[in-house]
């Protein structure tokens, strides 16, 4: 699997915790949460299918406050707290934009795939620094579908007219690389960063 061979000609980035951390719980920390009402909140509100429902472009952050807090009144003002400032829920890794570069100067193209609730997308992806350089993304909220669905690694082919043989996805999910898997892409489970390297140069692709 190398790019002298032709298989490869485009990485698919996921975003969350590949190239943005998506840290929810050091954001709650830094809100001044206790420890509890981090971890409660963590299990009861982030870590629930409510959450994928923002994936999918099904709830909106109104509705999860109208919801999380008729749920657990005793959190009330940590939940509209939480809400009002989500731009922090996410930092850029300082590593994304100098790989999305590498990337494209070694003549690879370069796609975001990402499971993305529509309105934290408005806040955040202006934001991200790496965004400019890549060829193009899809975000779940907008398209009301999320890996690991077919239809949404699809998109890469009908959208930009890349070939899903020729794409490799990395995410950090182990399910939503089985999915790019099952409709023709290679698959690459992100772990960490200098894991990533070094399975680019295994690869051929540094």
């Amino acid at each position: 699997m190398n790019r002298m061979n032709g298989m490869i000609r485009n990485i698919v980035f996921d975003v969350g915790d590949v190239l943005v951390s998506f840290c929810f719980r050091d954001y709650m920390r830094g809100l001044g949460f206790p420890e509890e009402t981090v971890e409660f909140l963590s299990e009861h509100m982030v870590l629930t299918e409510f959450w994928h429902e923002l994936d999918a472009g099904e709830r909106t952050e109104a509705e999860a406050v109208e919801t999380f807090t008729g749920l657990y009144p005793q959190y009330k003002d940590e939940i509209v707290s939480f809400w009002e400032n989500i731009q922090g829920i996410v930092k850029e890794y300082d590593y994304a934009l100098p790989l999305v570069k590498m990337l494209k100067e070694k003549g690879f193209g370069v796609y975001i795939l990402s499971n993305y609730p529509v309105e934290t997308a408005e806040r955040h992806w202006p934001t991200f620094r790496f965004l400019p350089e890549t060829d193009g993304h899809i975000i779940s909220g907008y398209e009301r579908i999320t890996k690991p669905d077919p239809a949404i690694y699809r998109l890469l082919e009908t959208r930009f007219g890349v070939k899903l043989s020729e794409c490799l996805f990395v995410d950090d999910r182990p399910v939503n690389i089985e999915g790019a898997e099952a409709v023709g892409m290679k698959g690459l489970l992100f772990r960490d960063y200098e894991t990533l390297l070094s399975d680019f140069r295994d690869m051929g692709i540094l």
